[in-house]
């Protein structure tokens, strides 16, 4: 095998994040008022879950354009970065790159209760590089808050591509999200396979897919399925990948 595509959180990164946190909204309306964006906790947060929709139905309609009849609405990837945006430019200020990353991060880091790689998930990484493996990323997750803490972990220059769903627009299982990854880099299926721990995301995606799988089973895979597809191989921890 050729080709070997991560899923990210779950199968590298172990991560508990909550937009319920107690304090969270408080800590980042404080923050909002004080770069010149004056929200209140409640006003805040109604205001980011209603641009949320907003932006999912915006993409809704972008992507059934794009794509043929097959998408489902479940597969649509909304973009958080245009829901920052927006919190700003409803209080009539045009944000700045720097201070819409910095506001998304901070949000990013109020929400985390904690963030790590799982045990030999770098090494496993290095490895394949040092064996002349090529290695991609295929996640559910938005760029504005996975790209500063895969940087933070010290694993995002181990890839050779990376796809976020915020940007493809659409996310796992969607076979139209594997099918961007492909043609972005070129791979071909039978040289590839993908690792992940979400039986319905990871596996069953790639198997509608056409491609092998390897399946983890970690703290965030919820329940264990009861079978895997014919190409799929159940391993241990994430080393045993290679």
């Amino acid at each position: 095998m050729t080709n070997y595509i991560f899923d990210l959180y779950g199968t590298l990164i172990d991560i508990h994040t909550s937009e319920s946190k107690a304090s969270l909204w408080k800590e980042v309306a404080l923050l909002f008022s004080m770069n010149g964006v004056p929200y209140a906790e409640t006003e805040l947060r109604k205001s980011y879950l209603r641009l949320c929709k907003v932006e999912e139905g915006r993409q809704w309609d972008r992507q059934k354009k794009m794509r043929d009849g097959s998408l489902l609405k479940r597969e649509i990837e909304l973009p958080l970065d245009r829901v920052f945006t927006g919190l700003f430019t409803e209080k009539g200020i045009e944000p700045s790159e720097e201070k819409l990353k910095l506001m998304a991060t901070a949000f990013r880091a109020l929400s985390t209760y904690y963030i790590r790689l799982y045990d030999g998930a770098e090494d496993l990484l290095k490895r394949l590089k040092r064996s002349g493996k090529k290695i991609y990323l295929l996640s559910n997750a938005q760029r504005i808050f996975t790209e500063p803490e895969m940087k933070m972990l010290g694993i995002y220059e181990l890839f050779d591509g990376i796809l976020y769903s915020s940007d493809a627009g659409v996310k796992k299982p969607s076979h139209y999200f594997f099918e961007d990854l492909f043609e972005k880099y070129g791979l071909k299926k039978e040289d590839s396979v993908m690792i992940g721990n979400e039986y319905e995301a990871d596996i069953l995606g790639a198997d509608a897919f056409g491609i092998t799988s390897m399946y983890v089973h970690t703290s965030q895979s919820g329940k264990r399925p009861e079978k895997l597809p014919d190409g799929c191989m159940e391993i241990a921890v994430i080393g045993e990948v290679f």
